[in-house]
């Protein structure tokens, strides 16, 4: 889904767990330290490879990018939340499943 939005935190407190809230805010001539995001790579490397997990932290609140089996009831009904919690936990890995992946090639 194309919103041209920002992946967006902060401190506000999410709405159903209580953990930091994440939206998509902004857009192309607004954005703010809140649409900046660490992308962590687990496992050996530098480059983020097809397959390969990840973390998504974010810059100003130290959050990891996480969701839960938690659903929203009226708004956006029975979507999962998406938020962002301060512990780095085994469940707060991302896969991209989708996407264009560029051959690697060697730096001399």
């Amino acid at each position: 889904m194309r919103t041209r939005k920002w992946l967006h935190s902060h401190l506000h407190a999410s709405p159903i767990s209580g953990n930091l809230e994440v939206s998509c805010f902004g857009g192309e001539s607004e954005s703010d330290t809140g649409d900046y995001w660490r992308l962590i790579i687990e496992g050996s490397g530098k480059t983020w490879k097809q397959d390969q997990k990840i973390r998504l932290q974010h810059v100003d609140t130290g959050g990891y990018l996480h969701s839960h089996d938690k659903k929203y009831a009226r708004i956006a009904g029975g979507q999962q939340e998406v938020c962002g919690v301060r512990e780095k936990r085994a469940d707060n890995v991302w896969l991209a499943a989708e996407g264009v992946y560029l051959p690697i090639t060697e730096s001399k």
